[in-house]
């Protein structure tokens, strides 16, 4: 619709404070550069929408991280700003928009244009000022032919040095977290932390496992309490480097996906962090990796409960646990030298930065690990906040299982 990118084209031009949300499609269609170039042209920031943390190379100097569940505030304060966004080839779907941290960065205010290859999306989840039907890589060229020699100036400036403020205090803010802090009226985390000193923390689990990657690594993810937090840790400098089950939710999800990576991709290190509870659906996937030859690495987070459940169970259940607990008598590491894997049992983050990346180095010579992680049963932020504050009961079987507060 070349109307549609005149008009887009107008708006950024216009705009005094424009922001780019850089989604799938940019991986997708191969857009990464289309999307820098955008960026450089306008002097906008770059959030990368949820998930997909490998749609803009995250040293760049207009990158911002990614926005979400867990995501980086960094992002966040600057697309509260934005009189436009650009959301390129991005669904806007509620993770990647739902307030997070405290901050209501989706306020309403902004000029919307979005780009997406499927019409069905356009609007769908946010109100839009334009829509754009679309490639993202084929839309991008024509956007940057409509802005031709257009210059940010000392606006995109001032832009660039506010995103290097905010990126720098968001990471000295990580690089010091090590505990989860409780909601008003809990003290799981509290009691967690007393209970188990000697153990990691998730936080503390992640830095290490980010200091341990290589640079090159490709990283899966599953759905579950500390994988999500994982999103703050996982910044990456190329495109189709990230995967994640998103809004599919699916558990057991991020073996397999990896094994798919590594046969696509045999000379790139490959990483699949997985909770002890979705592991169990897919460790049967450990013979195939002897079978059929495919090096991967493995961290199981062993902290015997299912996280996201049991952290809506705390909040909002009075901690009336239902099936939970994983309990801690067998260890994951066993169970994959059994299968004809290496295995490894780490409870330091020294121990545990130096076997991701002796694992990941021992893919080279074919050699799946399964590094199995002791965690303490802290727990992050629950997923859906916003939608459990508000709780209705839909079938009268479940009338009981309702706690008003």
């Amino acid at each position: 619709d070349k109307a549609a990118v005149s008009e887009a084209a107008v708006l950024l031009k216009s705009a005094k404070f424009p922001v780019i949300v850089s989604g799938a499609g940019v991986v997708l269609s191969d857009a990464v550069d289309e999307c820098r170039r955008l960026a450089e042209c306008l002097g906008a920031p770059v959030a990368n929408s949820y998930l997909h943390n490998d749609s803009f190379p995250a040293s760049h100097p207009l990158a911002v991280g990614p926005l979400g569940y867990q995501g980086w505030e960094s992002a966040m304060k600057l697309v509260q700003q934005a009189d436009v966004i650009l959301a390129l080839g991005t669904r806007l779907n509620p993770f990647s928009t739902l307030p997070q941290h405290d901050i209501e960065y989706w306020t309403g205010k902004a000029k919307i244009i979005q780009v997406d290859a499927n019409p069905d999306m356009l609007g769908l989840a946010k109100p839009i000022d334009i829509g754009i039907c679309g490639d993202a890589r084929a839309v991008a060229e024509q956007l940057l032919a409509a802005l031709g020699n257009h210059s940010a100036g000392k606006a995109g400036e001032a832009r660039k040095d506010q995103i290097a403020t905010q990126k720098s205090a968001w990471l000295q803010k990580l690089a010091g977290w090590d505990h989860e802090e409780d909601d008003m009226g809990s003290t799981w985390n509290a009691r967690a932390q007393k209970a188990e000193p000697e153990k990691m923390a998730p936080r503390q689990v992640l830095r290490a496992i980010q200091d341990g990657l290589p640079r090159d690594a490709m990283v899966s993810t599953d759905i579950g309490n500390i994988c999500a937090m994982a999103n703050s840790y996982l910044p990456f400098e190329e495109p189709r480097s990230f995967l994640a089950p998103g809004m599919f939710g699916n558990c057991g999800y991020a073996f397999p996906s990896i094994m798919g990576a590594k046969l696509a991709r045999p000379d790139r290190s490959a990483v699949a962090l997985v909770g002890d509870g979705a592991f169990g659906i897919s460790l049967n996937e450990l013979p195939t990796c002897i079978r059929m030859e495919i090096p991967v690495t493995i961290i199981v987070f062993r902290n015997g409960q299912w996280g996201a459940e049991k952290k809506n169970d705390i909040l909002w259940y009075d901690e009336r646990f239902v099936g939970t607990e994983l309990g801690d008598t067998f260890s994951y590491a066993a169970v994959a030298e059994a299968f004809g894997c290496r295995g490894v049992r780490v409870d330091t983050m020294q121990a545990l930065t130096s076997a991701v990346s002796e694992a990941c180095e021992l893919q080279k010579d074919g050699t799946t690990t399964l590094v199995e992680v002791v965690v303490n049963k802290e727990l992050g932020a629950p997923f859906r906040r916003d939608a459990m504050q508000d709780q209705s009961t839909i079938l009268p079987r479940y009338k009981d299982l309702t706690i008003s507060r």
